[in-house]
């Protein structure tokens, strides 16, 4: 994710990430927790399972509460792939919120 401030913040072509979906390949016996520490949660690999998130506020903005982490794995594997959703091709999918700073709700949001 990249804010707007920063310089050449963009892939050529394709814009900012709008959201990941993180895919669990393998499960290992032990650790390998995707954290998100903002949020205060997490969660732990489980074969054929996948994660979504949004990286971007409806405003356009970086959402900081979706910077996340991996545990160690303690015992066993993780494979994990990525797809990655970019703002080209996908600006009337997701329409703005109705104010500036309209956020998504997550599993752990206290607000």
């Amino acid at each position: 994710m990249s804010t707007r401030g920063e310089k050449d913040p963009y892939r050529e072509g394709t814009g900012n990430r709008i959201a990941t979906v993180l895919f669990y390949m393998s499960e290992p016996s032990k650790g390998g927790a995707t954290v998100f520490t903002e949020l205060g949660t997490a969660a732990f690999p489980t074969l054929h399972n996948a994660l979504f998130w949004y990286n971007l506020r409806r405003d356009g903005e970086g959402d900081l509460r979706t910077r996340h982490a991996a545990c160690p794995v303690l015992t066993g594997v993780k494979w994990v792939s990525n797809k990655w959703i970019h703002e080209r091709g996908q600006e009337f999918r997701r329409p703005c919120g109705l104010t500036p700073d309209a956020a998504e709700k997550f599993v752990g949001d206290l607000s």
